[in-house]
């Protein structure tokens, strides 16, 4: 029987320590768990990552870059529906990954963990930043210092993922996105610099 090769047996590894990562948490997964879940040896897995550090780093970066390619084209869409398909894309994302998310958010405070986040919060506030700076050259958003609004919306957004997490978003909606939707589009009504004929659509019913 033909082996699979290394590509496909990092594969297998990065899937296996997801699962575990976000069931039983950073300091509950071991290397030896790893190589259960993935149907290999603990040997096996030393051979493409030296410790469990060293495993969490590539698939947490691996997740935000993922995350990061999704959000990226959203610089070349007209810039009001570049911020909604932005928040779309976050909330969308802390439902699908509910169980990943929750546990990186109650592993926040992990070491090897900070400049990876860092690095990603970066990019993504500066990916809003140039949003909002396209929408007030295009006359569609008021003047602001872009900078620092991008800042409020990025954090908003990250209160509105553990608000969602923790289940006071859920309102009867199906997706529980509704009202979070709903909440940063209101928020985003104030930056427009004619709001006239641009609400609908925004405030969801």
């Amino acid at each position: 029987m033909k082996r699979p090769g290394p590509s496909a047996t990092r594969k297998c590894i990065l899937e296996a320590a997801q699962l575990l990562f976000a069931e039983e948490g950073y300091a509950n997964t071991t290397i030896r768990k790893v190589a259960g879940r993935a149907g290999l040896s603990v040997g096996t897995i030393y051979l493409y990552y030296k410790n469990k550090e060293e495993l969490y780093s590539e698939l947490f970066r691996r997740q935000l870059d993922s995350f990061s390619a999704m959000t990226e084209p959203l610089r070349k869409q007209e810039p009001l529906s570049a911020l909604r398909g932005l928040i779309d894309s976050y909330l969308d994302y802390a439902v699908k990954k509910a169980k990943l998310v929750s546990q990186q958010i109650k592993e926040h405070d992990l070491e090897i963990k900070k400049p990876i986040k860092k690095a990603f919060f970066d990019s993504q506030k500066k990916l809003i930043a140039d949003i909002l700076e396209k929408g007030v050259r295009e006359k569609i958003f008021r003047q602001m210092d872009c900078q620092a609004t991008a800042s409020v919306l990025f954090y908003c957004l990250r209160g509105m993922i553990l608000a969602q997490l923790s289940g006071d978003l859920t309102n009867g909606a199906p997706d529980m996105t509704g009202e979070g939707k709903n909440a940063c589009g209101l928020f985003l009504l104030g930056l427009l610099r004619d709001r006239r004929g641009r609400e609908k659509g925004w405030a969801r019913p």
